[in-house]
């Protein structure tokens, strides 16, 4: 059977932060699945350095997950300074001293191997690439999470839109196959192809699962109802939009939670956080806290805030939905794709809406949010398995190996549309 090289690049550049982004979390999800478990496929935990790939130990790739998994969870024994970070470095570089040779571990397999990376990472590198494809017989297979920066460049730094152009016409005669995680992201992705070339790259459009956050033995009892925004504090999560609403909010307001790090282009809103003495004790910012910590807060919130200009798939919403807490969020394609009839959809730049909406659901006993309870316990998450089933699909048909147990699904026009974007700032 073909086998799978999963490039965990990423994940190791990004397990010295203690709090991971959506994008990690995902990454994480295809290490655990492919690599840790290999249900379907033999997988091996890869290091790609400009087109040239370190193998790690089956043994040692295992060990690195669950550490990293373990210490995104916020489970992990306290250990002083960095000598957590360092231990677990260790045991990924012992990990590669014991890991095969590339070319002895390919010689165990009839096939040609799949190398999959499931971030952006080096994806604009056509060079790398083309070395993998060349020199192995690879087929090669990326997950696109968005290609925001060639719709709205404003919300980006500079720079960026010429990456993600160079990303657009790499992914056509560099990759056989990639992976949607929305239908709005396959819409967009056929489009900017078709735009490009003659588009022969396979689009495999499989929803990504959804997990809950621990959710706190015991409740902590506040002194007043909060609400918690939850993502990377950049321009197009528009959290602008929230600060502004809690100056304007009455004496005494309900709390708001700013869980997610410090991003780019956001010298205003830090400038108010910092400094606007309307915020103080009212606005809390939490970056860098750990799984247990982000479902304290978020299980016990009157409502997920998400006001976002633009997304790709929208995981906080879906992860506040599978556990249990409502949403009110930006009407925009990606959330009504993944919430459907559930939270509540407001235009990112109404104000008023927005100020009524938290008003309202600040309330003890909120017939509104009592609503959105009732049509939440109706909602379905999408699942890791169904995903991965799509994923192997994909494989299947790219490696050759017979009919795919299930075809990649497609989109269809009836059920996903682009819709008209909200208006930009």
């Amino acid at each position: 059977m073909t086998p799978v090289l999963l490039d965990i690049s990423r994940l190791i550049w990004r397990v010295r932060r203690r709090s991971p982004t959506g994008i990690d979390r995902v990454e994480l999800e295809y290490a655990q699945e492919l690599v840790a478990a290999q249900r379907r496929r033999p997988g091996y935990a890869v290091l790609h350095l400009c087109g040239f790939l370190l193998v790690f130990s089956p043994a040692g790739s295992r060990r690195f997950i669950e550490d990293v998994a373990t210490r995104w969870r916020g489970t992990a024994p306290a250990q002083p300074g960095n000598a957590a970070l360092f231990g677990i470095y260790w045991r990924l570089f012992r990990a590669w001293l014991a890991g095969p040779r590339l070319g002895r571990l390919l010689s165990r397999h009839d096939r040609p191997p799949v190398f999959l990376v499931v971030s952006h990472h080096h994806v604009p590198d056509s060079y790398a690439f083309a070395r993998i494809r060349h020199s192995l017989g690879a087929r090669t297979v990326c997950l696109i999470h968005d290609l925001i920066p060639l719709e709205y460049p404003e919300y980006f730094k500079p720079g960026w839109e010429r990456r993600y152009r160079r990303l657009a016409s790499n992914l056509d005669h560099s990759f056989d196959g990639v992976i949607a995680n929305s239908g709005h992201t396959a819409l967009v992705l056929r489009a900017k192809l078709e735009g490009i070339s003659r588009a022969r790259v396979r689009v495999c459009h499989a929803p990504l699962g959804v997990r809950t956050f621990p959710r706190p033995a015991t409740l902590a009892d506040l002194d007043r109802p909060h609400f918690a925004v939850l993502g990377t504090i950049e321009p197009r999560k528009n959290h602008l939009l929230l600060l502004n609403l809690w100056t304007r909010l009455a004496a005494r307001p309900p709390r708001l939670y700013i869980i997610g790090s410090r991003g780019w282009e956001n010298e205003q809103v830090v400038d108010m956080l910092e400094r606007s003495h309307r915020l103080r004790g009212a606005v809390q910012e939490c970056g860098g806290v750990s799984d247990a910590e982000v479902g304290a807060i978020l299980c016990q919130a009157r409502a997920l805030l998400l006001p976002s200009f633009a997304e790709g798939f929208g995981l906080p919403l879906a992860e506040a939905l599978a556990s249990g807490v409502p949403v009110i969020c930006s009407d925009i394609p990606p959330f009504r794709e993944l919430g459907r009839d559930v939270p509540e959809y407001l235009d990112p730049m109404d104000l008023p809406a927005w100020l009524n909406m938290v008003a309202a659901y600040s309330q003890p006993g909120a017939p509104r949010r009592a609503a959105q309870l009732e049509r939440l316990a109706n909602w379905r998450a999408p699942s890791w398995s169904d995903h991965f089933e799509a994923v192997e699909g994909l494989l299947q048909e790219l490696a050759g190996e017979g009919t795919p147990a299930i075809t990649p699904s497609a989109v269809p026009a009836a059920d996903v549309r682009i819709r008209q974007q909200p208006a930009r700032r």
